[in-house]
């Protein structure tokens, strides 16, 4: 839908720079373009829309701001020993700020986030756009409230309706917008004052018939009320459209005009399973004419187009894989019966919907929740919860990994520093425990999970391994190379022993490790352990 080109501008002598963010992987629908100039142009301020500058002089901190383009990125990167006074300016005048020396692969992690992070803008910026294009291309009446009654959003069809703009509307209440007097509203002698509790309760869809005292008289209104649910699940608001019925003759017509304005792709079929109706967005989508499908068999239409259909885990939908333009997309399939007048069922409308992004947000949002964002390891909520799901009876056995003087190393090299520790100590427990479960719990911990039968001597010979690799590998980095980790190993087969209980013994066995040296691995219970499990002053998960 969208192509943006990214102009990314260095202001620095140091060729580094630009060598460590030409590794970044490109978003979708990015690119990116490079110039690195070791004094400063003004003139290329203005093209630039991501700006680096390296130990900016007070003359670039003056003007800068004022120079470039309004939603430029601007970073600032200084020496760690800058005056406090000094830091405060940058702050006001830049987006972040990077101390130095920073390593390539410190950059590339850095300006990645940064990419993603207008990736999300740029999507959040498409989404809205997506949605004021959809409810103004519906030529009814659509609007969303709040739970007072406050309008949130209206289409440009609402505000044709009522004589007002967009900016007179939002935030006001139904009388204003209708210029009813109050006392008129509250009898509501031209409006059901209940229709949007009963939507709330029901919390779900429902269709009213609702009158309405407007500029242009008394006007008749079908109109579909629908919940709009927060993420705790709890109403935050409604959602309706209504359809001006006044001057409509039959029901056959109105319906016809639903069809066409409703935004999703829309399907009706009779009582003999053959499709009798389809809306503009379905024909659109699915890539068929009305002629083309009016008259067919719904299952054998079905058969034909939907790759795979399922009930969701709520059963209040199906969900259908569809080759669509070339790729899979997931569609959600509602069914809802369509009765006669005597109450019998005269058929089925079916509503479309392509929840393929949707579903691969929720799966991102889930993947956030669970895992710690610097080093991609699971975090301890999500620890509690997989140990809940999947110990049963089985034996378990718990790795507890803690850096050996961590604190000095921020403290003497800075957290940049820290933080790149903490992401090559990941690496390395995936590379020495890949079947196992990784969890980060905080700060310099980790801990490595395994359920089943596992050998102490197996889970000592990987420990032993991995403190190997990490004292080779931190060795051959300058900016830490004297940087080890201490480890304790606990294991149960006692299916009542709390997690809790065992975490506290492999930290006693961590303790143990860091008192006869550090950079070793200490088992609870081996010999010359503390058997008697005894309280360490550092708590449940020291340093």
């Amino acid at each position: 839908m969208y192509q943006y080109n990214l102009k990314v501008l260095i202001v620095s002598p140091d060729p580094l720079w630009e060598k460590a963010m030409t590794l970044a992987q490109t978003p979708k629908r990015f690119t990116l373009s490079f110039k690195t100039q070791a004094r400063p142009e003004p003139a290329l301020w203005k093209t630039a829309s991501f700006i680096i500058v390296d130990d900016p002089t007070p003359e670039i901190l003056t003007g800068l701001r004022s120079e470039c383009q309004k939603d430029a990125v601007l970073i600032a990167a200084v020496q760690q020993d800058l005056p406090q006074t000094d830091w405060a300016a940058l702050c006001q005048s830049f987006d972040e700020v990077w101390r130095k020396p920073m390593p390539q692969p410190l950059i590339l992690q850095a300006f990645q986030r940064w990419l993603d992070y207008l990736k999300t803008r740029k999507e959040l910026w498409l989404t809205e756009n997506y949605l004021e294009s959809t409810i103004n291309s519906i030529p009814d009446l659509v609007w969303f409230k709040d739970l007072h009654g406050a309008h949130l959003k209206v289409n440009n069809a609402f505000c044709q309706a009522v004589g007002k703009t967009k900016d007179d509307i939002v935030g006001r209440g139904h009388y204003y917008i209708w210029d009813l007097k109050q006392e008129e509203y509250e009898k509501g002698e031209y409006v059901c004052l209940e229709t949007e509790e009963q939507v709330l309760k029901a919390r779900k869809t429902c269709l009213f018939d609702e009158k309405v005292k407007s500029k242009h008289g008394l006007r008749q209104f079908k109109t579909y009320k629908s919940p709009i649910f927060g993420d705790d699940g709890e109403p935050i608001g409604t959602v309706g459209i209504a359809h001006d019925v006044t001057d409509l003759e039959n029901m056959g017509t109105e319906m016809a005009i639903i069809l066409r304005s409703m935004p999703f792709s829309i399907l009706v079929k009779n009582s003999d399973n053959v499709i009798i109706n389809t809306n503009e967005r379905f024909e659109h989508y699915f890539g068929i004419t009305h002629g083309e499908i009016v008259g067919q068999d719904y299952d054998v239409w079905q058969a034909q187009t939907l790759l795979r259909i399922q009930a969701s885990e709520k059963a209040e939908f199906q969900e259908a894989l569809i080759q669509h333009e070339k790729e899979e997309r997931l569609l959600e399939i509602r069914e809802e019966p369509i009765y006669d007048i005597f109450m019998n069922l005269a058929g089925k409308l079916y509503i479309f919907r392509d929840i393929t992004r949707q579903r691969q947000m929720e799966q991102q949002i889930l993947y956030n929740s669970n895992t710690d964002f610097l080093t991609g390891l699971y975090n301890r909520r999500h620890f509690y919860e997989y140990l809940a799901q999947n110990r049963g009876q089985q034996r378990v056995s718990l790795i507890y990994a803690d850096l050996d003087y961590f604190k000095l190393l921020n403290d003497t090299q800075g957290h940049q520093a820290g933080d790149e520790a903490l992401v090559l100590t990941a690496v390395l427990l995936k590379q020495c425990f890949p079947d196992a479960f990784l969890t980060r719990l905080g700060g310099d911990e980790f801990l490595i999970l395994y359920l089943g039968n596992w050998a102490l001597t197996e889970l000592t010979a990987r420990s032993q391994t991995f403190l190997r690799k990490m004292e080779e590998q931190f060795r051959s980095r300058s900016i830490h190379p004297s940087l080890t980790a201490s480890i304790g190993i606990a294991q149960t087969d006692d299916p009542q022993l709390s997690v809790d209980k065992l975490m506290q013994r492999s930290d006693q066995a961590l303790y143990q490790a860091k008192q006869q040296g550090r950079n070793q691995v200490r088992v609870y219970g081996e010999s010359g352990s503390p058997q008697a499990a005894v309280e360490s002053e550092r708590g449940l998960f020291g340093i």
